[in-house]
């Protein structure tokens, strides 16, 4: 007997499905993104990139089926995985970039609306959503990451700075010193980039976030509006702001480590 288990989340949840056999599925809502998440999805397994879930198909339902990957994510509000499962992810995101540089997407709508990729501007396929609540951790390390609906042209760097804000964390306060040993880490783990100009990145990428929350509620996204719903925008401006409070003594920090 088929045994679904719904569990809620910002875009709208998604249903785990265990069927006879023993085999657990996950079933997500579709939209206008899904082709292109799938091709990416694809393209990913092709190169063998890992910690990736693999595209199953579509369900009586209409909803897209995808493997389920074992373990559990975490609350970047108030969890926070060791040093070395954060450069883990840092250096997993490394492989993400490099298996993805050569992607040419035949579909460009994305959830961010229709969008081809701009090579000239460095643009890449990029998570755009790679949080601590994405991971997949196994046993305290790092094991993949979930949530590809929101993938979609942009710069590596501002996906280094996303997964920066909610896995080091950022988003809170932490004392200096262990923010500042955390972002050389990353930073080092990915490899190619400063610190300093990681931190300046978070500072672009967070208002990305907001622009493109903005335009989602305009043209009537659900998983935009929900996130709207719940709170989850006017707690983000708030962090922001603390954030950028805090940014300056945290770079003189991680430029000492340099």
């Amino acid at each position: 007997m088929e045994h679904s288990e719904h569990l809620p989340g910002g875009s709208g949840g998604v249903w785990r499905v265990r069927d006879a056999t023993g085999e657990t599925r996950v079933h997500r809502p579709t939209g206008p993104w899904t082709p292109a998440v799938h091709e990416l999805l694809g393209f990913l397994a092709q190169r063998g990139l890992d910690g990736i879930p693999e595209v199953v198909g579509i369900d009586d339902e209409g909803r897209e089926v995808l493997s389920y990957l074992p373990g559990e994510t975490l609350d970047p509000e108030r969890e926070q995985v060791e040093d070395a499962a954060l450069a883990a992810a840092g250096a997993w995101l490394r492989r993400f970039h490099d298996a993805v540089a050569e992607f040419r997407p035949v579909h460009d709508n994305w959830r961010q609306g229709v969008q081809p990729l701009d090579r000239a501007r460095g643009e890449i396929i990029c998570h755009n959503d790679p949080g601590l609540y994405n991971w997949v951790v196994v046993g305290g390390e790092f094991a993949g990451m979930i949530d590809w609906d929101r993938a979609g042209p942009g710069l590596p760097l501002d996906d280094l700075a996303f997964l920066a804000w909610s896995g080091v964390p950022l988003l809170r306060e932490i004392p200096f010193d262990e923010a500042a040993d955390r972002v050389a880490l990353l930073a080092a783990a990915y490899g190619g980039v400063d610190g300093s100009d990681l931190l300046d990145a978070v500072t672009r990428r967070m208002e990305l976030i907001a622009s493109r929350w903005s335009a989602g509620i305009e043209r009537g996204d659900p998983g935009t509006l929900a996130l709207r719903d719940a709170g989850i925008m006017a707690r983000h401006e708030e962090r922001v702001a603390a954030f950028q409070h805090r940014r300056e003594h945290l770079r003189a920090l991680v430029a000492e480590r340099a």
